[in-house]
């Protein structure tokens, strides 16, 4: 029997939660930390279902109510915790309209499907630069809830299969070795293209608990010898390791390739059985005391560090801590774990309330279960219930108070938009800069992040060809019947510039619009660079979209994207591999220009180095102090897309700079108008520059 306290699993713990802790505070420097949490779900799947064998094997069956229980005990109330901590936090430090969105996020963390929630709207790349949530790491525990709840009734069942034919552990080990290559097998084809959804998915994470209870299982059968155990260690070690320092983001993750860090984390907790060990063995290093007690404090650890990462971001203004606040932040986090760990989870663990009183094995259909237990057992649930409701209760008014605030700001901003002039004339650059603004800023920055094209709205920011092909009649705007047709590819970037473009055509006539647009997919044979920028799979998708192209034959086709693959050295953009970005964006570009498409490309507006919205609603009566120079924000270098297409026969440029910059600075508000909500420029600024840019492109 192997038993939950083996200290190098405490060891194996502490490294997990050390590698989340330190991506989280620095993810470019550690890109692969992220496979923390799957060291964890490999842990959580050799104990739980190794308890779980052991139980079968000892009595023919499970107490499922006994061990939903235990697991109400152990994990829910430093959760619960967590989780009205948040909410206080969010009260404080957060902006009223953004409240709805985080409390439905705290309600699906304390019902354990926040994994879900996101995996829902990771769809939604327009508001992908948006603030983190402060819960949203949440989405690990509740797969592993859910682990918890389906993984013992699958064992249930072989295990009532198994005795009816004599053969409880051939069964037991096959259903759990199914739904591991099932999942496995799932996830490896559902991550190989954007969107990223499949990332938080329980049926794309299970085969990762699996490994781990197979592990559990195989070192119930198989006895490993020293020769075999001290390599064995230090290979999954190494194939971790490896994995912390080699994968991106990037990466279709978790896929196949998740199969390094599991497959090395089953390896160490192999390593780890047998008797007396060798000082060079890495369960003994595992073991030391420092690790051990940084594996006690790890789930405490891990639920507390995020919300404190969230809390300082909003309270300072920034996107990024300064080294003293990362350091604060990790001292906090420790203390706040530290904390959590021996007046909220060790209570309520040490008082054992649910104690199995299982039935001997020569007696496998009686069941003793004394009153005093019953009572202890139904307290238990009671608990649970209770802090699930806790949490419910105290997060639906702050819920229903910050939907009332942002209604209010939506209508608001609703009817300023009225308002807001469709610029005709190109305006003096020098007028540009910022002023002391006393009317209110438009739109509110509180809601800026809603501030967006009608595209997102319409479903028309993703494009699936074989559902919809090219040619059919789905997100196609202006005018129908025009006898010219335009088409719109390109990323955010593109899709933030639509209405733009459709109210010039609106205005001006001739022009039916088509969109072909994919969030996070430039158009180009582009790999993704160390951002994970572009999204995997979009290079193919441009490669399919330019045949179609070919076929449509449209007048004009538009692109704009953001400008990737670029690093910031000495306050200045350069990118990594600017002829590769230059040769991905001609080899889909070229073939539409060879064949007389006429191309436009729009060159990307300015990348600020401060979040808009979040410094504007923090200096409210100066929005000069939230502008960024020009330099910062244009660089010297020219957009790898613009450069690609000014090499092109029969092509358009424009460029809004003169409108979002003067020679100096590009500014975060202009007259009254907010400009950024992101890295995208907000529609009601967007809607000044309808002629602008409809000119540019030549559209008359």
């Amino acid at each position: 029997m192997v038993k939950s306290a083996r200290a190098d699993i405490q060891g194996l713990r502490a490294l997990a939660v050390g590698l989340v802790l330190v991506y989280h505070l620095l993810p470019e420097r550690l890109t692969g930390g992220f496979v923390g949490v799957d060291v964890f779900f490999v842990i959580s799947g050799f104990l739980i279902i190794g308890s779980l064998a052991d139980e079968i094997g000892r009595t023919g069956r499970l107490a499922l109510p006994v061990f939903y229980g235990r697991r109400i005990r152990r994990l829910l109330p430093a959760a619960s915790v967590v989780l009205l901590a948040t909410v206080a936090g969010v009260l404080a430090l957060v902006p009223m309209p953004r409240w709805p969105e985080i409390m439905q996020e705290i309600a699906a963390s304390a019902l354990n499907v926040q994994n879900w929630q996101l995996a829902i709207f990771s769809t939604d790349y327009g508001h992908a630069t948006a603030a983190a949530s402060p819960v949203q790491h949440f989405w690990s525990l509740s797969v592993e809830e859910q682990f918890y709840l389906l993984i013992p009734i699958v064992m249930a069942v072989g295990a009532f299969l198994g005795r009816r034919k004599g053969v409880t552990a051939g069964v037991v080990f096959t259903a759990i070795l199914a739904f591991t290559v099932a999942s496995f097998v799932y996830s490896a084809t559902s991550t190989a293209t954007p969107p990223g959804a499949a990332y938080f998915m329980t049926t794309t994470r299970l085969w990762e608990l699996g490994i781990g209870g197979l592990a559990a299982i195989a070192v119930r059968r198989v006895r490993l010898g020293a020769a075999v155990r001290l390599p064995l260690g230090w290979l999954g070690l190494a194939a971790v390791v490896h994995s912390t320092a080699t994968y991106t983001t990037a990466m279709a993750f978790p896929g196949w390739i998740a199969i390094v860090p599991t497959l090395g984390t089953a390896a160490m907790l192999l390593a780890g059985t047998g008797e007396r060990r060798s000082v060079v063995e890495l369960p003994v290093v595992l073991g030391l005391r420092p690790l051990r007690y940084l594996g006690d404090i790890s789930y405490s650890l891990y639920l507390w560090h995020w919300p404190v990462i969230v809390f300082m971001l909003e309270y300072s203004g920034n996107d990024r801590l300064s080294r003293v606040q990362l350091i604060t932040a990790g001292v906090l986090s420790l203390v706040l774990a530290i904390l959590s760990k021996h007046f909220v989870e060790d209570p309520f663990r040490r008082r054992r309330p649910v104690a199995a009183v299982t039935p001997a094995p020569a007696e496998p259909s009686t069941s003793v279960v004394r009153r005093p237990f019953r009572t202890r057992l139904r307290a238990t649930y009671l608990l649970g219930v209770g802090m699930v409701l806790a949490t419910l209760v105290t997060a639906t008014v702050p819920w229903r108070v910050g939907a009332a605030h942002r209604d209010q700001l939506l209508a608001a901003a609703a009817e300023a938009l009225d308002d807001v002039p469709v610029t005709t004339t190109v305006p003096d650059p020098k007028k540009l800069q910022p002023v002391t603004v006393r009317a209110p800023l438009v739109p509110d920055p509180a809601i800026a992040d809603t501030d967006m094209a009608a595209a997102w709205a319409d479903g028309c920011a993703t494009y699936d060809l074989k559902t919809r092909p090219a040619t059919s009649n789905h997100c196609v705007y202006g005018d129908p019947s025009a006898p010219k047709t335009m088409v719109l590819v390109g990323d955010s970037h593109m899709t933030m510039l639509s209405s733009t473009v459709v109210n010039y055509v609106t205005r001006t006539g001739g022009w039916r619009v088509k969109l072909l647009v994919q969030d996070g997919c430039p158009f180009g044979d582009l790999p993704p660079d160390r951002s994970g920028y572009p999204l995997r799979g979009c290079a193919d998708m441009a490669r399919k979209l330019v045949p179609e192209l070919l076929r449509m034959k449209p007048d004009l086709v538009v692109t704009a994207g953001f400008t990737l693959g670029f690093e910031v050295v000495d306050g200045q953009r350069r990118w990594y591999n600017r002829d590769r970005l230059l040769s991905g964006y001609r080899s889909v570009l070229k073939p539409l220009s060879d064949s007389g498409i006429r191309i436009a490309a729009i060159r990307d507006v300015p990348l600020m180095t401060t979040n808009t919205p979040r410094c504007l609603m923090r200096e409210p009566d100066n929005p000069s102090t939230c502008g960024t120079p020009r330099l910062a924000a244009l660089g010297t270098e020219q957009d790898p897309l613009v450069e690609a297409v000014s090499t092109l026969p029969n092509t358009t440029i424009a460029d809004l700079t003169p409108w979002l910059c003067d020679d100096r600075v590009c500014p975060a508000v202009i007259g009254n108008l907010v400009v950024y909500r992101d890295n995208h420029i907000t529609e009601t600024f967007a809607r000044t520059l309808t002629f602008p840019l409809g000119e540019q492109l030549k559209l008359k």
